[in-house]
C-alpha cells in the first residue's frame, strides 16, 4: 500500500529559518521543506516532533541545560542526501549537494561527543577508495575506516577475514605485509638479508618461504603436502625435514 498524501515543498535561504518553518507547518501539515544549509537535512510539517536525538554534550555535561532539535527537524540516513527533485531521501550519488562527512550528520554526532567526532567517524575527503588506518586512535587500538568517493562506511576494528589486515587500502594476507607501528603483518623483513630463501619467522607457517632480492620480500607458497626446509632453502618432503615442521629429528643443529 502506498502512501497517497501529497506534499508542496517550501524553500528558505534566510537566516531565521526555524522562525519560517513553524509558521509554515502551522497552516499546511503536509509540507516538506529541504534545510537551506545542511543537505541531509529536512522538515517534515506532518511531525511537529524531531525524531533526532538531543545533543550528546548535555547528556554528559550537567552545567550545559538539554536542548531539543528544532520542531519538524528530520535527517536522512547516512549517507544519503535530501533530494528537492523527489522530496525524499535518497543515495547521495543521486543528489546533486555534496555533504560528505559522516560526523556532519547529528544522529552520528550524537553518539560520540563533538570533539570526538572526527576520531571515531574519520572524515575521507582526500582519501582514495578502500580500507584506511585511523591514526587518531594509539598503534594497539588497530581501528581502521573505509572510504567509498570519500564518504566514510565504515568505522571499526580489522574488516578483514582471519589472517588477513588492510594493506594499501585492501585486505591483505598477513603473510605479505611487513609489520611496522602502524601495520599488523607477518612477513619478514628483507632490508638487511642477503638474497636468497627464509622461512617463516614471526609466525610458524610451514608451507611457505620468503625470497629476498635486494631488499624486497616475495612470498611463495609450497606445494601440496611439501614444506619449506632452510638447509636446502627450497620445498621437501616433511620426512626430509627437520622439525618441528618436517619429521627428521637428528642431524638439524
Amino acid at each position: 500500500m502506498t502512501n497517497s498524501t501529497e506534499y508542496s515543498v517550501t524553500t528558505y535561504n534566510d537566516f531565521d529559518i526555524e522562525t519560517n518553518v513553524n509558521q509554515t507547518c502551522k497552516f499546511d501539515e503536509n509540507t516538506l521543506i529541504p534545510h537551506p544549509n545542511i543537505c541531509q537535512l529536512y522538515y517534515n510539517c506532518s511531525q511537529a516532533v524531531s525524531p533526532l536525538p538531543i545533543y550528546i554534550e548535555t547528556i554528559f555535561s550537567p552545567n550545559i541545560p538539554q536542548v531539543l532539535r528544532p520542531a519538524y527537524l528530520h535527517e536522512c540516513p547516512y549517507p544519503e542526501l535530501f533530494s528537492t527533485t523527489t522530496m525524499s531521501c535518497q543515495n547521495y550519488t543521486d543528489v546533486r549537494y555534496e555533504t560528505k562527512n559522516k560526523s556532519d550528520y547529528p544522529e552520528v554526532r550524537t553518539n560520540f561527543p563533538c570533539e570526538f567526532c572526527r576520531y571515531a567517524v574519520p572524515d575521507c575527503a582526500g582519501f582514495t577508495d578502500g580500507i584506511h588506518r585511523n591514526t587518531y586512535w594509539s598503534p594497539q587500538e588497530e581501528e581502521y575506516f573505509e572510504c567509498e568517493n570519500e564518504r566514510n562506511i565504515y568505522s571499526g576494528q580489522n574488516p578483514c577475514s582471519t589472517n588477513m589486515a588492510p594493506y594499501n587500502g585492501k585486505c591483505t594476507d598477513l603473510f605479505i605485509i611487513q609489520q611496522s607501528i602502524w601495520q599488523s603483518g607477518y612477513a619478514i623483513d628483507c632490508s638487511n638479508r642477503s638474497n636468497g630463501n627464509y622461512k617463516s619467522e614471526h609466525v610458524q607457517k610451514c608451507d611457505i618461504y620468503y625470497t629476498c632480492v635486494n631488499g624486497i620480500s616475495t612470498l611463495t607458497y609450497c606445494d601440496s603436502e611439501l614444506v619449506f626446509d632452510s638447509k636446502s632453502s627450497s620445498c621437501q618432503n616433511k620426512t626430509n625435514v627437520c622439525t618441528p615442521c618436517g619429521s627428521v629429528v637428528s642431524g638439524c643443529e
